[in-house]
C-alpha cells in the first residue's frame, strides 16, 4: 500500500508540474515554465523507478543515469539533461550547455514531456 501512495504521490507531482509549465508559458513567464518542465520529467521518472521496484537515488544526475534503463522508447536520460539545463539558465542565469532557453523551445519541450507521460501512463496503467 505504501508503495502505491508513493508512486501516486510522484505521478500526480509530475502531472502538476506539466500543468503549471503549461500554465507559466501561457503568460509569458518562460523561466518558470522550464523549471517546472524539469521537475515534471523527474518526478515522472521517479514514479517509473518506484514501479520498477528500483532504488531511487536523491540527486538528479544518479536519477538521469538510471532513467537510461527504462523502456520508454523515448531517450529520457537525454531529455532529462535538456530539461535541467534550460532550468540552470532559468533559475540561474547559466549560460546554456545544451539548449537556448527561448519561448519556442520551452513550447517544443512541453510537447515531448506530453508524450513522455502519454507512454508511461499507457505502459503502467495510471491515470
Amino acid at each position: 500500500m505504501i508503495l502505491e501512495k508513493k508512486h501516486l504521490n510522484e505521478w500526480e507531482r509530475a502531472k502538476g508540474f506539466l500543468l503549471a509549465a503549461k500554465n507559466n508559458l501561457k503568460i509569458g513567464d518562460i523561466k518558470t515554465a522550464a523549471n517546472r518542465e524539469y521537475f515534471s520529467v523527474e518526478r515522472a521518472i521517479v514514479c517509473t523507478l518506484i514501479l520498477e521496484k528500483k532504488k531511487v537515488p536523491k540527486d538528479h544526475k544518479n536519477i538521469w543515469e538510471i532513467s537510461k534503463f527504462l523502456d520508454l522508447d523515448i531517450d529520457v536520460y537525454k531529455l532529462m539533461r535538456e530539461l535541467y539545463d534550460l532550468r540552470l539558465q532559468a533559475d540561474y542565469g547559466k549560460i546554456s550547455d545544451l539548449v537556448e532557453l527561448t519561448n519556442e523551445t520551452v513550447l517544443n519541450y512541453i510537447e515531448k514531456i506530453d508524450l513522455l507521460i502519454k507512454k508511461i501512463k499507457e505502459k503502467y496503467n495510471l491515470k
